[in-house]
C-alpha cells in the first residue's frame, strides 16, 4: 500500500493554503466573493478534493494562480 495523496487530495490541500495566500484571506470570502458558491461547496473540495479540470481552472483564474499551481 502506498502513503501517495491523490491529485484530487492535493488539490484540495494546495487550494486551503493559497486562499490564505490570496487577496480573499478566507475560505467563506472566497466561495462568496470569488467563486459565487456557497462556503460550504469550497470546505468540501478542500476536504474530499476536487476532480473537475474545469472547477481547477476556474479556481485558478479566480486566485489569479497558473493552473499547475493548484496540481503541485
Amino acid at each position: 500500500m502506498t502513503n501517495e495523496i491523490s491529485i484530487e487530495k492535493r488539490v484540495g490541500i494546495n487550494l486551503k493554503k493559497l486562499i490564505r495566500e490570496s487577496r480573499f484571506k478566507t475560505q467563506e470570502k472566497f466561495a462568496c466573493d470569488g467563486m459565487f458558491v456557497d462556503p460550504t461547496t469550497v470546505r468540501k473540495w478542500i476536504k474530499n478534493g476536487i476532480n473537475s479540470l474545469k472547477t481547477i481552472s476556474e479556481i485558478a483564474r479566480v486566485l489569479e494562480v497558473s493552473f499547475m499551481e493548484l496540481l503541485k
